[in-house]
This record gives C-alpha cells, structure tokens and sequence, in this order.
C-alpha cells in the first residue's frame, strides 16, 4: 500500500460481480471478483491506487448476519478511513442498516456500498462501472457514516429501498 491508496474496496458478489448463465437464464457469481481487472482495464485504476479484499461471492439472497458481521470485522480492521462495499441489489440496504447498527465498531470511517443491476461483464450497458465509480468518490468526501450509492446518487441506510 502506497500513500497513493485512496479506499478499499471490498468484493461481496451480488451482480456487479457476475456473468449470465444462459442455461439457468440468471447471473451467477463468479468464484473470484473480476472488478480489479475491470477497473485496470477500462478505468486506467490500478490497485496500487486502492485496497482490494474479498470477502465472499454471493447472491444478496444469500447474505446473512454471519457474512454482515464478516463485513463490519473486514471494514473495522482496514488501514483505510474510507470502504467501497460491493453488494447485490436484493439485501443491499438491509445490509446498509445493519452495518449502522454496528457502526461503533467500524471506527469512524465512512462505508459506501454499491452494486448494479446488470453484470459489468458481457454487458455493453451494464452501470456498474460507473456506480463503483461514484461509490468511490463519494467514500472519499463523505462525512463518517453509511450510505448506499446507485446511479450516481447517495442514500442513507434507512431511506426507502429506492432501487430495484
């Protein structure tokens, strides 16, 4: 890590991290998180400008309160003051409120979670890409706190699931 290294972002799955399985007509998670090799290559972000970490690759369906306080240990112990969460659309707030109700624990940093809603691999129009961007910055200006980004705008945990 370099004095360069602006957040650390943090890989759960959801579908910003899957492919589309045309013989189970959904998206998948794949094993291993593509988005540093996204962000190389159509960003220009190399990770000597950001922490990369991955914690699980599930469907949001599948988070549970074990893998939410996996989250609130990873972000708690980053050297990092500011933390891009990934996560699936489904579960993506309920995750946001529970990190606020463990916020003690996350030591004062300020925790953005993200996903999108069509994979950013294999997906010409897919908003990925741009939402983790956003997230990013946003990680990066924010006051201390929770918030949930997508499409370019910023919620607090506890405002109306507004995307879907």
């Amino acid at each position: 890590m370099t004095n360069s290294t602006k957040f650390h972002l943090i890989a759960t799955g959801g579908t910003i991290d899957s492919y589309y399985d045309p013989d189970q007509c959904t998206v998948l998670c794949y094993d291993k998180s593509i988005l540093p090799r996204y962000l190389n290559q159509h960003v220009g972000l190399t990770q000597e400008a950001y922490m990369f970490s991955q914690l699980c690759m599930k469907d949001s369906r599948e988070i549970n309160d074990r893998d939410r306080a996996g989250m609130v240990a990873a972000i708690s112990n980053s050297p990092m003051q500011s933390v891009v969460l990934t996560h699936g659309s489904f579960t993506v707030f309920e995750t946001a409120r529970f990190l606020v109700e463990h916020q003690a624990e996350l030591l004062g940093k300020t925790v953005v979670l993200t996903g999108a809603l069509r994979p950013i691999d294999g997906f010409t129009h897919s908003d990925g890409l741009f939402n983790l961007g956003a997230s990013a910055l946003a990680a990066q200006l924010a006051a201390p706190g929770v918030y949930v980004c997508i499409d370019g705008k910023v919620y607090l945990p506890y405002e109306k699931d507004v995307w879907h």
